[in-house]
């Protein structure tokens, strides 16, 4: 298991995660085709925000269910609580420190069909 850091842009939201990396997601969503993330998915326990939870703001929409991490500084989603499985998060790996993804498998999951 790797403890990772990462922030958004402004380093005003800070945090680190654990995980193993088993996989990489990506969704065909509305928001998550235009935000473009690529997720990592840990489990509530493995996400600590270190510092500017108070900087964090979140969006809903369709269900209401997951929700959407953005900084109200710089915009950056650093990530989500996830639908279908509520005490997890899917994390945006491109707010990982020195993160590489190279030989991760990835995973398209379909957003777009959860209705």
């Amino acid at each position: 298991m790797k403890t990772l850091r990462g922030s958004c842009h402004c380093h005003a939201v800070q945090f680190e995660i654990e995980s193993d990396f088993p996989e990489l997601t990506t969704c065909d969503c509305s928001l998550c085709l235009r935000k473009n993330a690529l997720m990592v998915k840990v489990h509530e326990d493995q996400l600590r925000i270190l510092s500017g939870e108070d900087s964090l703001t979140t969006y809903t929409f369709h269900t209401h269910t997951a929700q959407h991490y953005f900084c109200s500084t710089c915009g950056i989603y650093p990530f989500h609580r996830k639908r279908v499985t509520p005490d997890y998060y899917g994390v945006n790996v491109h707010c990982l420190d020195d993160f590489d993804a190279s030989g991760i498998p990835t995973r398209a999951t379909d957003g777009n069909g959860m209705k």
